[in-house]
């Protein structure tokens, strides 16, 4: 990037003196030689005192493209770069000359924690002296390696770590090239363990993710997102336009195998969009409340529901349930709605508020912010680039003056304006493993140190909220999905049952008017998903993974998500993660 700043300054420089030699030249003649002998008008048009004017005129038009030519270069070089999310990074990023220059040479290898040769990620493979760049697992991890093309640029690692990749090395690569050959790379990615989670979350047939953190330092053991697609999909032009088209549009993205569920972006980089975590972000109000004090309120679940102060709406619990009259223990256990609802307007809207902000919420919409940038620890390359490919939206909730009562309780069990992500799920779930109760951002590098953001609930609080997660598992909504472990591995967590209105776009992106109401409201037309979620950790009592589980209009939590998170956590004890040391497989 030296180059083209100096050869920018230089183009500046000479810019500006050559429009100071034509502004001293139309000053030097604003005054030029007038034929007094022309009588006649016509003739003034020939003289050299019109000529001269015509000339005065040029030169100042010539400065100020100049100006506009010189600023809008200017711009371009030292302050478009400052936002990270703009058209003009994107359209850099896809620059052909750029891609050209990354293509130019052999770039590094990339390993999954083990740094073994047999399990790479991304490698070359030489065939008859044809040396092309593979990805082992294919499409169960193209949302984490990505792809890289001249053409159609690139997504995943292979765009976040590009300069790292291309960093001239000497003996780290395995082929021998005249050309430049990249510094290797090592992540935290078990190849198996991405094997497995990718191939539980196909096997559902719908839209779903999952995010497998190890402790403490959060470093990403497995981040699968279905549905998804062979990296060697873009040598086919046609299949990589249809993608891309789907991608971009309203009407086809909830199916597009280009989005990461997990992160809620696209694999090439930018926002995409959020869940709603439904009864997993009980975990959130239950922290919110054991940090406060607030742990003795018993509150009543009744046929009628709940009807929140100054509305006119009752909340009911899934499916009709009531539960009677119960306490913080038992509601959380059996995962009653009415009883969130009320402890969340018992604490009110400033102490949830409190506690969103600590794990990077946004909690009015005035907020602007799109998008959690330094969230991630990263030891190589350039935190930039990694952002604009693996950085989350921001998750939201709307906790503002405007909201009403029955914004607050929808909010309080996971509905109405809560906006999230499956790794922000699985964040607040490795908060509440954590034996400090810090929130902590994710890795995915092996030996990254643990990038605390801050202080989310204390230690106290945290071993009470484990003590909670873990009864869901034992005899609350969870048990029967985590009885195939048959008591040999203990684990903590949440079902979530998420209702989400999946909306139908016209061709140019706009909200498909179903009918308008008396009162000329209208109303569009959707259709009406429920999504399943379970989050957790393992251990129960000495946490060594956090998790998270999505299945889109999977149905119950119970029914989807946990068999899934069940059957992670036995993967993860089949591959030693659950022991006192990690292994270095």
């Amino acid at each position: 990037m030296l180059i083209p700043f100096i050869l920018t300054i230089v183009f500046v420089v000479i810019g500006i003196a050559l429009m100071l030699l034509l502004a001293w030249a139309a000053w030097r003649h604003r005054n030029p030689f007038s034929d007094e002998g022309a009588a006649a008008d016509g003739e003034k048009r020939f003289g050299p005192s019109e000529t001269n004017r015509w000339l005065r005129g040029l030169r100042i038009l010539f400065v100020c493209l100049l100006v506009a030519v010189l600023g809008f270069h200017s711009y371009w070089v030292f302050r478009a770069d400052s936002n990270k999310d703009s058209l003009f990074n994107k359209a850099k990023r896809l620059d052909a000359r750029n891609l050209r220059l990354a293509e130019s040479g052999l770039k590094g290898w990339v390993f999954d924690r083990s740094g073994k040769l047999e399990n790479a990620l991304i490698r070359y493979r030489s065939d008859a002296g044809v040396i092309t760049r593979e990805y082992p697992l294919g499409a169960a991890a193209v949302h984490i390696t990505g792809y890289s093309d001249f053409i159609y640029g690139a997504g995943g690692i292979e765009s976040a770590y590009r300069d790292w990749l291309t960093k001239p090395a000497s003996t780290l690569n395995r082929l021998q090239s005249p050309t430049p050959v990249g510094e290797d790379l090592r992540v935290s990615i078990d190849g198996a363990f991405q094997r497995e989670a990718f191939g539980l979350i196909q096997a559902t047939g719908k839209p779903a993710a999952a995010v497998v953190l190890l402790l403490p330092n959060n470093e990403v053991l497995a981040m699968a997102s279905a549905p998804s697609f062979d990296p060697r999909a873009i040598a086919d032009e046609d299949t990589w336009l249809r993608m891309s088209e789907q991608a971009e549009d309203f009407r086809m993205q909830p199916l597009s195998p280009l989005v990461n569920r997990a992160l809620g972006t696209l694999v090439t980089g930018g926002p995409s969009f959020y869940y709603r975590p439904g009864s997993t972000f009980k975990v959130f109000v239950a922290a919110a409340a054991i940090d406060t004090g607030v742990t003795g309120e018993r509150f009543t679940c009744r046929g009628e529901g709940f009807t929140p102060p100054g509305s006119n709406q009752p909340i009911r619990d899934f499916g009709g349930e009531v539960h009677g009259t119960l306490g913080l223990a038992d509601a959380f256990r059996v995962s009653c709605n009415q009883y969130f609802s009320q402890l969340g307007l018992k604490l009110g809207k400033q102490r949830l508020a409190s506690y969103a902000t600590r794990l990077g919420f946004a909690t009015a919409p005035n907020d602007k912010t799109t998008r959690s940038l330094e969230l991630w620890q990263i030891l190589h390359g350039d935190q930039d680039r990694f952002d604009y490919v693996f950085a989350p939206p921001v998750t939201r909730m709307n906790l503002s003056s405007s909201a009403t009562s029955y914004d607050v309780a929808l909010q309080s069990f996971g509905q109405g304006y809560d906006d999230l992500t499956v790794m922000s799920m699985a964040l607040l779930a490795a908060a509440a493993a954590s034996p400090d109760g810090a929130f902590a951002g994710p890795t995915m590098e092996v030996g990254a140190a643990r990038k605390v953001i801050g202080p989310f609930i204390s230690a106290q609080s945290a071993a009470q909220l484990r003590v909670l997660m873990r009864s869901v598992v034992e005899h609350g909504t969870a048990a029967g999905a985590f009885a195939l472990l048959g008591g040999r591995i203990s684990a903590g967590g949440k079902t979530g049952t998420a209702d989400r209105d999946v909306f139908d776009y016209d061709r140019s992106g706009k909200l498909i008017v179903s009918y308008v109401d008396k009162d000329g409201n209208p109303h569009f037309k959707s259709e009406g998903w429920t999504d399943s979620w379970f989050i957790g950790f393992a251990p129960a009592t000495d946490p060594k993974i956090a998790f998270a589980v999505l299945v889109e209009n999977g149905g119950q939590g119970a029914k989807a998500a946990a068999p899934i998170a069940a059957k992670l956590v036995a993967k993860a004890a089949a591959l030693g993660y659950l022991k006192s040391e990690a292994p270095a497989h």
